[in-house]
């Protein structure tokens, strides 16, 4: 995207995807149509999949983009396995909080296993885990004054459900949405043929990361909000966020 500068000259937009050394599929949520003529606000909100791999140079380079707060969408065992070291240094002033998105209850995951899409997936997901999306908006609502980035491990599946969320809330297109969530296929796709090869093409370790990230699959999660919700703010509000409080999230993700 390009804007007009006041001499009439054309002023380019920022680049999106964002070069976290490591990182390999981490992008910023501004610069998208949003509600009432506006666009999501520059480095308010970060999607990314897992810190654990940032070298030096892209933890430097995360926090000089203005980053304060690191919501880890991973399970404990994960983010145990592969902590994130930048948050270990007070000198950071980083808040960091692990809010899983999935607690594996049985009968949701039962469901999750006989799911035939991904979009089907992440619906079982929004339906019986509303009071972690609720958790994790509010600690987006609550953070310090600075840029959030929000991860799980890949930033395809968990990442893209709360990314969704979130743009749907302030009124960002169906299809753009879902254009965003597809842009992870590209990134990732040098990590999914490693996966590929590692697993020797076993289907049973291979076969849900490999899965593309098609844009149909986010396009029937929103419809599936839509349909029996109402739509992502009234979504949230069943989740048990309050109305001041869904005015501050969106206040978090629109340019003024």
């Amino acid at each position: 995207m390009s804007e007009k500068t006041a001499t009439g000259a054309t002023k380019q937009a920022p680049n999106r995807h964002l070069d976290w050394q490591q990182c390999r599929n981490t992008r910023d949520l501004g610069g998208l149509p949003a509600h009432d003529g506006k666009e999501t606000r520059w480095k308010a909100i970060v999607r990314s999949d897992t810190l654990s791999r940032l070298t030096d140079e892209g933890k430097q380079a995360l926090l000089d983009y203005g980053v304060r707060t690191i919501i880890d969408l991973r399970n404990p065992q994960e983010a145990a396995q592969e902590p994130l070291t930048i948050v270990r240094s007070h000198q950071n002033h980083l808040d960091y909080f692990n809010l899983p998105l999935e607690k594996y209850h049985p009968h949701a995951s039962a469901l999750i296993n006989q799911a035939k899409t991904r979009g089907e997936v992440y619906s079982i997901m929004l339906d019986h885990y509303p009071d972690e999306v609720a958790e994790v908006m509010r600690a987006m609502i609550k953070a310090q004054p600075g840029g959030i980035v929000f991860h799980c491990h890949a930033g395809k599946d968990r990442t893209g459900i709360v990314a969704a969320l979130l743009l749907s809330l302030v009124d960002v297109p169906a299809e753009t949405i879902a254009a965003d969530y597809a842009a992870s296929q590209e990134r990732l796709e040098p990590y999914y043929e490693r996966i590929l090869t590692e697993t020797g093409g076993d289907k049973e370790k291979s076969d849900f990361w490999t899965m593309p990230a098609e844009p149909g699959e986010m396009t029937n999660m929103l419809e599936h909000i839509e349909t029996h919700y109402g739509g992502a703010e009234k979504y949230l509000l069943g989740a048990g966020l309050q109305h001041a409080e869904v005015d501050q999230l969106k206040e978090r993700l629109l340019s003024s």
